[in-house]
């Protein structure tokens, strides 16, 4: 299994087990329907569409916990677009129910149960197919109340329905937003636990691509040994193991510059497309474990868990003001673009605390960091 592959594995089934909360809820708003419908039942216009409403809404619930979520794109799509389908329907048959002339002004209690629904899928479809299903719900039930109610002093009591009707939705990608980055990051943690312990350690990806050179230059030594090759090596074989050989030679050079940090940020996904190191001596080797795992959770806190990610993100390490023989100071710099300061997660700085002291300045969207740490001498590099 690749890491991306083992990231989305994590997440998976993490949001997996959300998703029986969700559909609890879901459940729970659906008994309230239900309620609902039979202490205003019988002041519905058209009963019996009513009735077919509300026995659809269950039929459609105890559907979502029969069906086993799938994991194939495919299947979960034509899944959503049959659940969107029968809370289409469910919608269709309580306005019918609800729309005419009664006893008294009536509201379609059942779409209580529609918010439910929605709510549960929110944990196995991406963010924009909830918030377009609720828009749309949400602008049909506007429609109903600007087309069936006819006293105005029952307006705003309809638009608070309506936002109540289409809050557990919008709940619940909040909710799974916030889960994804709370496993995520755990996720990442996990990742880069061998990489964190040692000094220059050597990556997953560059383990990967060190495992292909490798396997190239056995067969290669195999075929030579196997007199499959003979020698002198003709020219186009002689390319190809000077290319391995070179390629061998820069990983080995790379190895001793590319520190911990390198390989913690090139191999995380969020982190590596905006997130830049600066440690031309590999000063990073030289921090102890917790202001390792200091560092790291305040670099993730700073792109992976604000409402807007960061734009960029450059770290600087460079040398201060040694406190002794044995004792070397070390001065980082965190440079953060694209969020302001009051959006930045307050265990951030629970986090950089374990690195070192630290002063902060902030602008309009830029957010900069100077820690001061001092490090044993012993561990330099």
């Amino acid at each position: 299994m690749s890491k991306l592959d083992a990231r989305a594995a994590h997440v998976y089934t993490g949001v997996g087990r959300l998703r029986t909360g969700t559909m609890v809820i879901a459940d729970a708003l659906i008994a309230a329907s239900v309620v609902r419908f039979a202490m205003f039942g019988p002041d519905y216009p058209k009963i019996g569409l009513g009735i077919a409403a509300i026995g659809l809404l269950v039929l459609v619930g105890v559907l979502m916990w029969v069906l086993p979520a799938a994991r194939d794109a495919p299947v979960e799509q034509g899944r959503f677009a049959g659940l969107m389908v029968g809370c289409a329907a469910v919608v269709g048959l309580d306005f019918a129910g609800t729309w005419g002339p009664g006893p008294a002004e009536i509201f379609p209690v059942t779409s209580i149960g529609v918010g439910g629904l929605l709510l549960a899928a929110s944990t196995t479809r991406p963010a924009r197919d909830i918030l377009l299903a609720t828009g749309a719900f949400a602008l049909t039930l506007v429609g109903w109340l600007v087309l069936q109610l006819n006293d105005p002093r029952l307006i705003a009591t309809g638009l608070a329905f309506t936002a109540i009707v289409c809050m557990p939705p919008l709940v619940g990608i909040s909710l799974v937003r916030s889960f994804r980055s709370i496993v995520q990051f755990h996720s990442e943690i996990a990742q880069t636990q061998s990489v964190t312990s040692s000094d220059y350690a050597v990556g997953m990806l560059a383990s990967e691509e060190l495992e292909r050179l490798d396997l190239a230059a056995e067969q290669l030594l195999d075929d030579v040994a196997a007199r499959r090759v003979a020698l002198p090596l003709d020219e186009e074989t002689a390319a190809r193991a000077s290319a391995l050989a070179t390629q061998l030679r820069l990983h080995l050079v790379d190895d001793r510059r590319q520190t911990w940090l390198h390989h913690a940020v090139t191999e995380s996904a969020v982190l590596d497309p905006v997130t830049e190191i600066i440690d031309p001596e590999g000063l990073a080797a030289s921090l102890s474990p917790r202001q390792r795992d200091g560092l790291f959770s305040a670099i993730w806190l700073l792109v992976g868990s604000t409402p807007k990610p960061a734009s960029s993100l450059v770290i600087r390490i460079t040398r201060g003001t040694d406190a002794g023989p044995h004792v070397h100071g070390l001065r980082i710099g965190i440079e953060v673009t694209g969020i302001p300061r009051r959006q930045i997660d307050p265990a951030t700085w629970q986090a950089i605390r374990r690195v070192g002291r630290y002063a902060e300045t902030g602008e309009s969207a830029m957010v900069r960091i100077e820690v001061d740490c001092l490090v044993d001498a012993s561990a330099g590099r």
